[in-house]
């Protein structure tokens, strides 16, 4: 529960980053500290994202029984690698705010783009209609 709500709490606060982002674009001097600090926020996420998954996978009861261990890995693989993303964008906010900017970006769209819809519905018993 400490996780979740911890978890909440970072979401919970990511308007107020990246409207500080926002407002920086207009000035030059204040864009790579907004950049850093946006970064850092949503470093935050990633990791208390991680923490409370690590948690769920050691206590299985938190599963669905279907849940199989392929698809314990498979998650974990996919959520794991965000950390070393987000410290690696931040790092370029330092040098590149612009740059690590669209790379926050990526890192945001690449799961969505991997992520696996909902199967289509079966088709009905005798096929389509000619």
């Amino acid at each position: 529960m400490r996780l979740n709500l911890l978890l909440l709490m970072t979401v919970s606060f990511l308007p107020f980053p990246t409207g500080l982002a926002a407002q920086a674009v207009r000035d030059a001097n204040a864009e790579r500290v907004a950049v850093i600090f946006y970064g850092s926020s949503l470093l935050l996420v990633s990791v208390a994202l991680a923490a409370l998954w690590r948690s769920v996978v050691r206590d299985p009861k938190l599963l669905r029984p279907e849940v199989t261990e392929e698809e314990i890995r498979a998650i974990t693989n996919r959520a794991t690698p965000n950390i070393g993303l987000y410290v690696g964008a931040t790092v370029l906010a330092i040098f590149a705010p612009n740059a690590a900017a669209g790379f926050y970006l990526v890192i945001a769209l690449v799961p969505v783009a991997r992520a696996r819809g909902d199967s289509p519905a079966p088709e009905p018993e005798g096929g389509r209609a000619a």
